[in-house]
Parts: structure tokens; C-alpha cells; sequence
């Protein structure tokens, strides 16, 4: 229980530090001084600076945030594809069933690297184009268990009884079935996150993701690689801080997983 606790409120403290940080410093994220080039961390610049003088702690504080809304962009995406095409698989059946099940099938045999790569550079390294990418590699879980517990729902007595009322089928889906079903999809919309989180910064340090001015942890860890044995600070804070978050999400999601089970 203390555990669990705890995971909560490094959650909650990398969220309030995620939201309000670019209102303690008083640098802006994108502010050049050639006085302060590749600084160590100091009293004034916490996180030290970058090769253009930039504050690094403010910057990962900007970077957080594209790296995040990525991440909760790709988890919702993946909730509304996975949702409605798990509802088709479950209550519809037989040929819909099987089409769906051998699309998750196809493109759970594909790399994710490579499928990613492919989107990113198709769409010019755009945040929508790897929102999408990153959809599209994630809609499957979601799917796969909509499709389970609409299954097993619906052949439940109050699905009979709802059917015998006139319910159409509709009805019967969104006032019934589904809502019986969404505590198991959140616990996988959990996982989703950090998965994102990580695939974003992936693709962000081989540069194949975000395009400068943009800002993400995955872009100062793909700059600050080359300065990993002079000034090893530009590396290590941000991947400190994708460590922190995917760590969080992950004991939460574990957390909620154990608890929905009993």
C-alpha cells in the first residue's frame, strides 16, 4: 500500500513539476547566451547549459511537455481506434472477428522501429505524423481486450434482459457492455504512455523524430550524445527524467493491473 502511495506521488510531483517549472526559472527555453556555453550545473543554472548557452533545466521542463501531450495524444488515438474496432471484433462476431484478429496479427509481426520510421518519414517528421505512427503501433492491446470483455459480457443474463426491453444494439453496447469494460481498457491505456513516452524519444535521438524548434526529451538526448564524455550533464538529466516518468506510469499501471485482478 505505501508502495503504491508512493508511486502516486512521484506521479504527482513530476506532474506539478512538468506544469509550473517554466515559471520558476527565469530563462526562457529557447534563450541563447554565448557567455555560458556548456556550463555544469550551478545555482543558477540547475540542470547546467547547452552548446548554445541555453538553459538545460528549462528546456526539459519545455521538452516535457510535447514529449507528454505526445504521449497522452497516442494513448487517447489508441483508446478510440482499439475501442471501436474491439466492439466490432466482440459483439459482431465470426468474419468481422477473424478480419480484425489477423489485422492485430499482421501488425504485431512488424517492427515497431521500422513502422515508425517508415510514418515519420513519410509525414516530415511532423508531431501529428508521429502521433499517428505511434497509434498506430498501440490501438492493438486495446483492441485485443475490448474484444475479450464484450465477448464475455455480452452473454451475460442482463444483455438477455436488455435485448428483451428493445434495446437496440447500440443501447446495448455504450449503456451495457462497455462500460464493464473500461476499467480493464484503462489499465491498459496505463501502459500505453510510458510506451509512448519511450518510442517518441527513440525516434527523436536517431532523428527521425521531432524537427527542430521543437523540443523533446528525445531531441536534447539525440543533441547531447556527442558531448557524452566532455559534458555528460546534457545527457544524463534528460534521460534522468524520461527514466523518472516511464518508471511512474509503469509501477501505476502494475499497481492498477494487480488491483483489478483481485
Amino acid at each position: 500500500m505505501r508502495l503504491s502511495i508512493s508511486f502516486i506521488f512521484l506521479v504527482l510531483g513530476l506532474t506539478l513539476l512538468y506544469s509550473f517549472g517554466l515559471h520558476i526559472s527565469n530563462f526562457n527555453y529557447n534563450e541563447i547566451n554565448t557567455d555560458i556555453i556548456l556550463q555544469g550545473p550551478s545555482l543558477e543554472n540547475w540542470f547546467g547549459t547547452d552548446a548554445l548557452g541555453r538553459d538545460l533545466f528549462i528546456r526539459i521542463i519545455h521538452g516535457a511537455k510535447m514529449s507528454l501531450a505526445i504521449a497522452f495524444a497516442t494513448a487517447f488515438n489508441a483508446w478510440l481506434i482499439g475501442s471501436v474496432l474491439g466492439i466490432i471484433a466482440g459483439y459482431c462476431g465470426k468474419i468481422a472477428d477473424e478480419i480484425i484478429s489477423r489485422a492485430i496479427d499482421f501488425i504485431y509481426s512488424l517492427p515497431d522501429l521500422l513502422v515508425l520510421s517508415i510514418i515519420a518519414l513519410c509525414v516530415s517528421q511532423s508531431t501529428s505524423g508521429i502521433v499517428f505512427g505511434l497509434a498506430f503501433i498501440s490501438w492493438m492491446d486495446v483492441a485485443r481486450l475490448t474484444k475479450v470483455e464484450i465477448q464475455k459480457y455480452k452473454n451475460y443474463e442482463f444483455c438477455e434482459a436488455a435485448k428483451t426491453l428493445g434495446l437496440n444494439h447500440l443501447q446495448i453496447i455504450f449503456k451495457h457492455l462497455y462500460p464493464n469494460a473500461l476499467s480493464s481498457i484503462f489499465v491498459a491505456l496505463s501502459f500505453i504512455i510510458p510506451r509512448a513516452i519511450l518510442a517518441e524519444s527513440t525516434l527523436s535521438f536517431i532523428g527521425l523524430g521531432l524537427s527542430p524548434p521543437d523540443t523533446s526529451w528525445g531531441t536534447l538526448t539525440g543533441d547531447a550524445w556527442q558531448y557524452l564524455y566532455t559534458d555528460p550533464h546534457l545527457l544524463i538529466f534528460p534521460a534522468l527524467m524520461i527514466f523518472f516518468t516511464v518508471f511512474a506510469f509503469n509501477s501505476l499501471g502494475n499497481y492498477f493491473s494487480k488491483k483489478h485482478r483481485l
